[in-house]
């Protein structure tokens, strides 16, 4: 069985530091599909040449092939950027891609677009040419960002998402956004986190008061570097002992600038730790009271689940990232990314009941729960929805 997928998000010959979640999920089930990924990166072009192609319906000479390497074929498309001309654009895309498709005598049984908001019109496109099924990826943040802008395109969008043979969301608070505004779902749902390269399960220990954070330097604005050195040094103030680590490589020039920020904000006890090998972190994790990343945009965030699962109770951004999974724990706080006072008070909480917190958390780990988090459940869960797509298997009534 041929599984095309459609993403903007895969790492490829253009560009190789994308995030890794949809390459995880594709490498962990290739033992049971075919897996052909289709690659796609945009070229930023100007408004007025979008419009230029637009009225000449002339999107197709800003669409080249790069290269094909095992099952990835790399891509790139012209289009400007905020979702101008987006459906326009994205089913010129979708023309070549069949024509492609034809061309190596792939005969797909199922597409897969890894975002509604964009990919998703190019994969219904793509089904209706080749009549299979098509199932989708939402992955929250860019999804909710284009829906808020453009509305215009909500009858589109929500005739994808209830189409969709299956819907793969992130975190339920992508498939409550979308059921928001699209309207409540029928079709078979499965909620599917990203797998983590590191997912072993760590007893919580009690540590001293110190809270960290981990994130690569280069993206601080969107971790919200400036609100948690703030909230840091609030509870700092109260509480001499504390400290907050910032995990995360960076260029010195980089480092430099940010140690800047924190001498600028008079703020004790917060220290840039530099990066940590992945194979260590979960380790690090399980040294610190709890972890705190309270991004202003986060669709998941692996790295909260590798928390969790290493002992470590975390503060999360409220309607993004993990919200959603772990309402009622104890262990999991979500808070406003623009409320440094609450992320203040949240990191307070922890320290002050880091002992209820990590036994209420080993009891989830040992009750199974944790499961849910770990490669292994992950990869079978996403085979499972792929067969319900493909109707070789059955979803649960309900």
């Amino acid at each position: 069985m041929t599984i095309i997928h459609i993403s903007t998000d895969y790492p490829d010959s253009v560009q190789s530091a994308k995030t890794r979640a949809i390459a995880n999920l594709v490498e962990a089930t290739a033992d049971r599909f075919d897996h052909q990924v289709y690659s796609l990166n945009r070229r930023d072009i100007p408004p007025a040449s979008g419009m230029k192609r637009w009225l000449g319906k002339d999107w197709g000479r800003g669409i080249h092939r790069h290269d094909e390497t095992g099952n990835i074929s790399s891509w790139t498309y012209a289009a400007p950027s905020r979702g101008l001309f987006l459906r326009s654009s994205l089913h010129a895309v979708a023309d070549i891609l069949a024509d492609d498709i034809a061309r190596r005598g792939l005969r797909p049984t199922l597409i897969q677009g890894h975002k509604l908001s964009m990919e998703g019109l190019i994969a219904r496109r793509l089904a209706r040419h080749f009549n299979v099924p098509f199932a989708l990826s939402i992955q929250g943040n860019t999804d909710r960002s284009i829906l808020k802008v453009r509305r215009d395109l909500w009858p589109d969008y929500g005739q994808i998402f209830h189409q969709a043979a299956m819907v793969f969301p992130f975190a339920p608070w992508a498939l409550r956004y979308c059921e928001q505004a699209l309207g409540q779902r029928n079709g078979p749902v499965q909620m599917l986190p990203c797998i983590t390269e590191q997912d072993r399960i760590i007893a919580p220990q009690e540590a001293p008061d110190r809270i960290m954070t981990a994130f690569h330097l280069r993206h601080w604005q969107i971790k919200n570097f400036d609100r948690l050195v703030k909230a840091a040094n609030r509870v700092r103030q109260g509480q001499s002992g504390f400290t907050f680590d910032i995990y995360g490589g960076g260029e010195d020039g980089l480092v430099a600038m940010l140690q800047r920020r924190i001498d600028d904000a008079k703020a004790g006890g917060i220290a840039l730790k530099g990066s940590v090998a992945g194979a260590d972190m979960q380790a690090v994790m399980n040294r610190h009271a709890g972890f705190c990343m309270v991004s202003r945009r986060e669709s998941y965030g692996m790295v909260f689940a590798e928390a969790l699962l290493a002992g470590c109770p975390i503060v999360y951004p409220a309607d993004a990232a993990v919200d959603g999974y772990y309402d009622g724990q104890s262990f999991a706080l979500a808070v406003a990314p623009q409320d440094d006072g609450a992320i203040a008070e949240a990191m307070r909480k922890i320290l002050r009941d880091q002992k209820a917190m990590k036994q209420d958390l080993a009891a989830w780990q040992q009750s199974g729960a944790a499961r849910e988090f770990q490669r292994d459940t992950i990869r079978g869960n996403y085979a499972r929805g792929l067969g319900i797509a493909l109707g070789e298997e059955k979803a649960d009534a309900g």
